[in-house]
């Protein structure tokens, strides 16, 4: 009798954990994308939600970087800005507080935090921007010229999470 229901039983619980795994919230990460959607890179975002971009100014030769956080419908803000250069920050003509960020740098904390879908970059080896989400490093240039790239924050799914597992497996 036992055997009888027992197929039964192993396709219900099967079917409660893939149901599980459809429905779980995976996170959210920063993608990016050249502009044939070719995914490039996918960083898992921390809690906090908090990603920059690094990079070096064209004009002033000197680090900068864009901090942002992502919202809650797969967009990102723009809510500070940071360099050493004070020239920098002005440079964005952006209404906020100045403060010192650390022993070096500056940081500008606009007024209204300016919200993306998308953003859409080209990175080269002499700006050397650089995607840091949790420590992560990611950069978006190459030696080949400048690389078209297109940054979103995507939600994490049970596929994005297996497609992940396997590209870990061939490297």
């Amino acid at each position: 009798m036992l055997a009888r229901w027992l197929p039964l039983v192993l396709g219900v619980a099967l079917l409660l954990v893939f149901a599980g795994a459809f429905a779980a919230d995976w996170g959210e990460s920063v993608v990016v994308r050249d502009t044939g959607e070719r995914v490039l890179s996918r960083s898992s975002l921390p809690g906090s939600g908090e990603f920059s971009i690094e990079y070096v100014h064209s004009y002033y030769e000197v680090p900068a970087a864009e901090h942002f956080v992502a919202g809650d419908d797969e967009d990102f803000k723009l809510v500070g800005i940071s360099s050493p250069s004070e020239a920098v920050l002005d440079y964005y003509e952006l209404e906020g507080r100045k403060e010192a960020a650390d022993g070096e740098r500056m940081r500008l904390l606009p007024e209204e935090a300016r919200r993306f879908e998308e953003l859409p970059l080209i990175g080269t080896e002499r700006g050397q921007r650089t995607v840091v989400v949790s420590g992560e490093r990611v950069p978006l240039y190459g030696d080949g010229g400048p690389r078209h790239v297109i940054i979103r924050v995507e939600e994490d799914t049970f596929f994005t999470e297996m497609i992940g597992a396997a590209a870990l497996l061939e490297s």
